[in-house]
């Protein structure tokens, strides 16, 4: 299983990896770098959820919810020391929640939880393989039903890398308690992490790894597979290691996601591709060492959330157009907030 790509902040400026460190900066530099003009008045409804760390070592944080002209902050969840809530995602009327919760020492669960804190309460989800059954990354469909990975089975490492003997997609109904897979790795092949479900709830996309078991090794891609788990299918080309929670349009026409183009030494950028692997686009083109995070749609489709540097050398909340230029600050604290999920006008 590919070690996750928010790591402590002493290790970033070494390793610009998707929670890198930078200067007090402002949202990355764009192709066109036009400020937003009167940007409270355009920004649509719909408060933005996010992960906050609360500590250096980033071991504990929670879910918060802001307005997207940055008023209006509220603490969601309130987990234990040790815990960390993350990736947050907005059910499609703005009711609640689901969230990943990941303890330092065990496997992840996912929850939701009501828009205002209340009901907490533990996803049914089941593992067909043990010791570990961590799961994680959940995607509401639009009639209320949850998509999530699953790693699942025993670890096997060969030259630093860690791989889960079993990752897979599933689709989890919790009022009926029915759990069905959608798509799935096994024999140690590599993961299938990361889903998200398309607006009309009739396509995955999913972060395919591979292990030193698939070729070519160590590679990244974003990949789309049906509901019904057919017609799985290669969008992005393995040098541009995409992925870190790819999310679609609210029209479903684009996918947004986050790559490190190889050629460009591992800096990160945003992009944008069809659910059918046409339309590659880059959105982007930040100065090298820039922090670039995951990132999601306004409900209009007009905006993007998304997280960068911000201050103390931490990440902060930011907005910018959906073509990639503008941008201002939704959050400034001292804390790490990023993993942005922009809600419904509901929420």
């Amino acid at each position: 299983m590919k070690p996750t790509l928010l790591i402590p902040a002493a290790a970033l400026a070494a390793a610009l990896l998707s929670a890198g460190c930078g200067g007090d900066s402002a949202a990355p530099k764009a192709k066109a770098d036009a400020p937003v003009a009167s940007a409270a008045a355009d920004l649509p409804a719909g408060r933005i959820a996010f992960r906050r760390y609360f500590d250096p070592a980033q071991t504990h944080g929670a879910v918060f919810t802001i307005k997207p002209d940055g008023t209006g902050e509220k603490q969601i969840t309130r987990p234990p020391a040790g815990v960390v809530d993350d990736q947050p995602d907005w059910s499609p009327d703005g009711r609640l929640i689901a969230f990943e919760r990941c303890p330092t020492d065990k496997p992840c669960s996912v929850w939701t939880v009501g828009a205002d804190g209340t009901h907490l309460s533990k996803v049914p989800a089941r593992c067909k393989l043990g010791p570990i059954c961590d799961v994680n990354s959940p995607s509401w469909t639009p009639d209320g039903l949850l998509v999530v990975g699953i790693a699942q089975g025993r670890e096997r490492s060969r030259g630093g890398m860690v791989q889960i003997e079993r990752f897979s997609v599933e689709r989890v109904d919790v009022r009926h308690r029915d759990q069905r897979t959608i798509i799935a790795r096994d024999h140690w092949t590599g993961d299938t992490a990361e889903p998200a479900i398309s607006p009309d709830g009739r396509t995955v996309v999913y972060t395919r790894w591979n292990s030193w078991r698939t070729k070519p090794v160590d590679g990244e891609a974003l990949y789309a597979v049906g509901i019904d788990g057919k017609h799985n299918r290669h969008l992005t080309p393995w040098k541009l290691d995409a992925g870190d929670h790819a999310g679609f349009s609210p029209d479903g026409s684009k996918i947004l996601f986050r790559s490190y183009h190889r050629e460009d030494a591992k800096q990160a950028d945003f992009w944008t591709v069809a659910p059918d692997g046409s339309g590659l686009t880059r959105l982007t083109r930040v100065d090298q060492g820039t922090l670039v995070l995951s990132a999601s749609y306004s409900s209009d489709g007009k905006w993007i959330a998304h997280a960068t540097d911000g201050r103390d050398e931490q990440a902060d909340i930011f907005v910018m157009r959906a073509d990639g230029t503008g941008g201002t600050p939704v959050t400034r604290t001292k804390a790490w907030d990023s993993a942005p999920d922009w809600g419904p006008p509901a929420s």
